[in-house]
């Protein structure tokens, strides 16, 4: 049954107790004013035939008085726990209503805690996809370096290709269509570089410096066939 619905069901209990009493009062008081005029009568000196009937009636109201008071400590004792009851109602009440601001508290601090949880994951979330993000653009620019470091070589390795095509074109030791040449004197002729060598040091010491520009390559390129074309002078000589 609702706490609402057993309240009202004992104050209307106590309002018919009430009532009751009220009536069983009245009672009582005609009943004490009745036994008022009996004993009067009996004390007036009435006729001996009618004083057994007023000892009688006499008896009867006091019976009857007597049943009304009984009646009306009943109702009383009864009231008196109606209310006792009533009492222990509204502490129970009081107690409903401060057991249901707790839990209202409790569940503010619950529902704070879980919103707190929530975002310390998605900032441990959003710190991880950051921390991914710099790690693939670390890794693509790695590759990019590696890529651009085996382009030089590249280019660098067709370069020398180049310059020995260069140098076995300017070989006084070859022309076209007149065969082959008796090659000099190993004493007369100056040593010829190792080419081979020279381009692999060339090659080492390219991927680790920066990518040379035109003006540098060209340059190189003079360096390098400089000496080549004295020595092809020397032997023309």
């Amino acid at each position: 049954m609702p706490e609402s619905q057993a309240v009202r069901l004992l104050e209307g209990r106590l309002a018919e107790q009430e009532v009751e009493l009220a009536r069983l009062r009245t009672e009582v008081r005609t009943l004490r004013e009745e036994q008022q005029r009996v004993w009067a009568s009996r004390d007036a000196g009435a006729s001996s035939s009618a004083q057994p009937a007023g000892g009688d009636l006499a008896v009867r109201l006091q019976e009857a008085l007597d049943r009304a008071n009984e009646r009306i400590q009943e109702l009383e004792a009864e009231a008196g726990g109606v209310a006792t009851l009533q009492a222990q109602v509204e502490a129970l009440r009081l107690d409903l209503s401060r057991m249901e601001g707790r839990m209202t508290a409790l569940r503010d601090s619950v529902r704070d805690a879980e919103a707190e949880k929530i975002r310390a994951i998605e900032a441990r979330v959003q710190a991880v996809a950051d921390l991914e993000f710099l790690k693939n653009r670390v890794l693509k620019k790695r590759r990019e370096q590696q890529r651009q470091t085996q382009e030089a070589a590249e280019r660098m390795g067709s370069m020398f290709g180049s310059l020995d095509d260069i140098v076995s074109l300017g070989d006084p030791s070859v022309r076209r269509g007149a065969g082959a040449r008796p090659e000099a004197s190993t004493a007369t002729r100056p040593p010829v570089p190792d080419r081979r060598r020279e381009r692999k040091e060339e090659e080492v010491s390219s991927s680790c410096r920066p990518r040379p520009s035109e003006v540098e390559w060209f340059v190189s390129v003079l360096w390098f066939l400089d000496p080549v074309s004295t020595t092809l002078k020397e032997n023309r000589k």
